[in-house]
């Protein structure tokens, strides 16, 4: 499983931190460029468009996952968790098609298999309905469809 972000701080004050309520340190920093022994020296070349993509994907899943965890371990309420978890959901449904076998090996490499995935979206699902809302997603849809290859 992925590394938990520090605990979060409980309150409205937590929510208050940025307009939108959303934290960045759940964040996963994705670079746009590659890098190389020499990067330091000679620069970088920018990463293909749907390489950033993939990692965009993996990282907001890691994110995802760390509000998951803290909210688990009740460092974070309900309202908190569901805010942030909102806002990575959101971004993950932005990104358009996804290389699901690289999502899946990105996503390995960092702790996340499939079950983990179906797992965060249950939780997603609890923490919707522990707020009184039901989840943005119909019936067959998921947040795990897009590295499964279809879009949204």
């Amino acid at each position: 499983m992925a590394a938990a972000a520090p605990a979060a701080a409980t309150g409205s004050a937590a929510l208050d931190t940025v307009p939108d309520g959303h934290d960045p340190r759940y964040d996963e920093v994705v670079s746009a460029n590659q890098s190389s022994a020499f990067s330091w020296l000679v620069g970088s070349k920018p990463k293909p468009a749907a390489e950033v993509r993939d990692e965009k994907y993996a990282g907001y899943l890691v994110s995802l996952d760390k509000v998951m965890v803290d909210w688990q371990r009740r460092t974070l309420t309900d309202q908190e968790a569901m805010v942030h978890a909102d806002w990575y959901v959101e971004k993950i449904q932005g990104l358009g098609r996804v290389d699901a076998n690289k999502c899946r090996e990105l996503l390995m490499g960092r702790g996340i298999d499939d079950q983990r995935r179906l797992d965060l979206q249950s939780m997603y699902q609890e923490v919707k309905h522990a707020c009184g809302q039901k989840t943005s997603f119909g019936k067959d849809a998921t947040i795990t469809r897009k590295a499964q290859g279809a879009c949204c």
